[in-house]
């Protein structure tokens, strides 16, 4: 099960990019007119996505380092929980992006 979280902690950025540029492309397509800029656009997800690690890292160290841990029990908040967190929320606020009112 470790595993497997490990191979998606390693592949989350790839998933993260290839829907970030999905939900951009969408967005362009639904407002053409009122668009945001590429920049804006990749600083909110940035910012955010920068945000999540933060707390997701700050999680997944309290969740497995609770009493029986051994001593490396903070790696699993900083390269497993971390970065599924800010891909997760890479696509949430792609998503929520999209979801701003269509151009009539």
């Amino acid at each position: 099960m470790i595993l497997i979280l490990w191979y998606l902690a390693f592949l989350s950025p790839t998933f993260a990019l290839v829907g970030a540029i999905f939900l951009y492309r969408q967005h362009c397509l639904a407002r053409p007119k009122h668009r945001i800029s590429a920049l804006i656009y990749a600083a909110i997800i940035l910012i955010c996505a920068a945000v999540a690690y933060f707390f997701g890292m700050i999680f997944g160290i309290d969740y497995a380092c609770s009493p029986p841990a051994g001593n490396l029990c903070g790696l699993a908040g900083v390269f497993i929980i971390g970065p599924l967190v800010s891909a997760g929320a890479i696509l949430l606020i792609g998503s929520l992006i999209l979801l701003l009112p269509r151009d009539k």
